[in-house]
């Protein structure tokens, strides 16, 4: 099992793909991802699923796009979509692409998940972990509790481990500990890392850090716009 960023900037977008053998799974499509994937000349039929971690922009914002390039090539093969309960944003995405056209072949399978549980996908196996995250505008102006989950793929003798955005839960630590590769939300500088938001928006990059130990091996994600991955 192989992964690699396609791309994760805070605010702009944050993809992520794996790929076991010939299958294709992506996690989060932000904007952009269908040029992220066709600039690596992914094989579009082979891509299997895709994981979304929350419902905000950044994370979804590709989403339509991808849908509509499978309608383009004429895909055949459904494409199961995973989404926490209550992801009102993808929900809407998906219905507005069912809505929009009757000519497409493939099936649009929606998987409705909660933390704990897990997934069987032929020889891999999905752990669902609940994440905490809160919806914010502005400068990190507080709102409402979001759903938000992470991923913990395991195949063979490796297991990565996607935590998408959260702030610091008991949720991140079990998804992070002993997984081969951890991406960690590693999205705030020092000095916007108050208590209220570490534990309810985001990770600081000294946090994810720290969280990342529990793992073999961490790559920050969701970075602020001025750095790079």
């Amino acid at each position: 099992m192989d992964s690699n960023i396609l791309y994760s900037k805070a605010g702009i977008a944050t993809q992520i793909l794996l790929s076991i053998e010939e299958d294709y799974f992506i996690v989060d499509a932000g904007d952009g991802t269908l040029r992220d994937l066709i600039s690596l000349k992914i094989d579009f039929q082979k891509i299997k699923g895709i994981f979304l971690t929350h419902g905000h922009y950044d994370h979804i914002g590709g989403l339509y796009t991808l849908l509509g390039h499978f309608r383009i090539i004429e895909r055949k093969e459904k494409i199961d979509i995973y989404f926490p309960q209550g992801c009102k944003e993808a929900e809407q995405v998906i219905l507005a692409f069912n809505k929009s056209y009757n000519d497409f072949a493939f099936q649009i399978k929606i998987h409705r998940i909660n933390g704990g549980d897990e997934i069987k996908i032929k020889d891999l196996k999905i752990k669902i972990f609940q994440m905490r995250h809160y919806a914010a505008v502005g400068v990190n102006r507080i709102l409402h509790p979001d759903v938000a989950v992470g991923y913990r793929f395991i195949h063979q003798d490796k297991t990565v481990a996607i935590s998408g955005d959260t702030g610091i839960c008991s949720g991140l630590i079990e998804l992070v500990e002993g997984a081969d590769v951890a991406y960690i939300d590693s999205t705030l500088k020092e000095e916007e890392a108050t208590e209220t938001i570490l534990n309810n928006l985001h990770l600081s990059q000294k946090k994810a850090e720290e969280i990342g130990r529990l793992a073999k091996k961490y790559i920050p994600i969701h970075l602020p716009d001025d750095e790079e991955n």
